[in-house]
């Protein structure tokens, strides 16, 4: 009885904190235009180098991202909107490698039209995960921002080192991977 009772408190708790997320999801803001991991796509500057350079690294490709966009008080474009991306990944050769996921909040907005942002992302390959953190400035002369690589999983498991993160256009974004390990 004991068991059952905790079960069905468990389950209340699930739906309660579906029902929150649900809730959270349906205020997110459609958007007010183009957005690039949540700055307007018209604070950035695209970079017109594609390719990336040789070496040691890993390239991979961003393309089409579904990007959810949270507008939290102040209305508008303001510090502690949330934003959410998720895309396929392709390496160089145009090959679907894997998937990206990005978590990322405005932590500034500076009235010089420059803004910052946290920024976490994943990295879902084959054979493991990797996962950065860093801080981007988003302006009308940014390409893009350098995170550190913070951990991963399976062959990535004891790596670490730090990417480049390069906005190519509005739905394709760079990233180059430099690994120590």
């Amino acid at each position: 009885m004991m068991s059952r009772t905790l079960f069905i408190g468990g389950l209340a708790v699930s739906v309660a904190v579906a029902v929150g997320v649900g809730v959270s999801l349906a205020s997110a803001s459609p958007g007010s235009g183009a957005r690039v991991w949540g700055a307007p796509a018209g604070m950035l500057r695209f970079s017109k180098v594609a390719q990336a350079p040789a070496g040691g690294v890993i390239t991979l490709f961003s393309k089409n991202a579904k990007e959810t966009d949270v507008d939290e008080p102040p209305s508008g474009f303001s510090q502690g909107d949330e934003m959410t991306v998720s895309s396929p990944l392709f390496d160089t050769a145009g090959n679907r490698v894997g998937h990206l996921d990005v978590h990322g909040a405005v932590t500034a907005v500076l009235p010089t039209h420059t803004a910052r942002g946290q920024f976490e992302f994943t990295a879902t390959r084959r054979g493991g995960a990797i996962t950065a953190t860093g801080v981007a400035t988003f302006s009308d002369q940014s390409q893009g921002f350098v995170a550190a690589v913070t951990g991963g999983t399976g062959a990535y498991q004891t790596t670490d080192g730090w990417v480049r993160v390069t906005f190519l256009t509005p739905t394709t974004t760079r990233l180059v991977y430099h690994l120590t390990d």
